[in-house]
């Protein structure tokens, strides 16, 4: 995998009744990102913090997603631990506390009828004890499930996250499709009226929708590569009419290997997410 979300950590301290923004995690997390080895910007981070309840001291799960520039997904979860201490490192953890063991007071040895109300006493405490346990066995199972209930939770609002990523990415991609095809209507038409100054009204309706997509793209390198590459083909076709056969045939093979790329990331998106969720 060549994109990579790197911390130092694999968790959060989050202080009670307070809110940390995305730069407050990054900086707990140390966080980085690489593609290819390389460091790059934590400007496409996506951090998914719905799952946290910051009003309930509690652990719970932070999910991390960063985008590559040639489309490429990571995705990575941490936990956040919600505790009321303010001052502690993200390596601390809320301290469990003991329950403390009971404790009974021996007195001097009593006539036989007092022994038998003593043992009566010891039993009521027993009892007593054991419904406590039994109590903070439940309220454990119960914390449990809706850790587990937040957890799928925030899980599935990653998920819708990026599926409206990659819904903005399909439409971008399918106008683009489309000023390939009004292109080569132009061509064609070109080539039976031989009207050069049809021609150029068409591709300067062309490159004013070449140009406005690249300003709707702009948080995505690769599809603006595609873009500037089919507005610099109707430049030249512009110039030089005679040659677009060829011209447009040498943009639409680099297309086709940029589209091969694109179906390849939205498969490992996908096998991704897969493990993720534990499918």
């Amino acid at each position: 995998m060549t994109l990579q979300i790197n911390t130092r950590v694999d968790s959060i301290t989050w202080p009670l009744n307070q809110n940390l923004t995305n730069q407050e995690i990054i900086s707990q997390l140390e966080l980085t990102v690489t593609e290819n080895g390389q460091l790059i910007s934590n400007d496409n981070l996506s951090i998914n913090k719905k799952a946290v309840n910051r009003s309930e001291a509690g652990v719970y799960p932070v999910i991390i997603t960063a985008i590559g520039s040639n489309n490429e997904y990571a995705t990575k979860k941490i936990q956040a631990w919600v505790t009321d201490k303010n001052n502690v490192s993200s390596n601390d953890r809320p301290p469990v506390r003991p329950t403390p063991a009971p404790q009974y007071k021996t007195s001097a040895q009593t006539p036989s009828p007092k022994k038998k109300s003593k043992k009566k006493g010891v039993y009521i405490v027993l009892g007593v004890l054991v419904l406590l346990i039994a109590i903070i066995f439940g309220i454990s199972a119960c914390q449990a499930h809706n850790d587990t209930v937040q957890n799928e939770q925030a899980q599935s609002n990653a998920l819708n996250n990026t599926n409206s990523k990659l819904d903005n990415l399909s439409e971008q991609n399918k106008q683009l499709m489309q000023q390939n095809k009004e292109l080569q209507n132009a061509i064609n038409n070109y080539k039976q009226d031989q009207n050069k100054e049809e021609l150029q009204n068409q591709l300067d309706q062309i490159k004013n929708e070449n140009q406005q997509l690249k300003n709707n793209a702009a948080n995505n390198q690769a599809l603006q590569n595609q873009i500037d590459q089919l507005g610099s083909t109707i430049d030249q076709i512009k110039q030089n009419p005679n040659q677009a056969d060829s011209l447009l045939n040498q943009m639409k093979n680099n297309q086709n290997e940029f589209m091969q790329n694109l179906n390849a990331t939205f498969q490992k998106l996908v096998s991704d997410f897969q493990q993720l969720i534990g499918k």
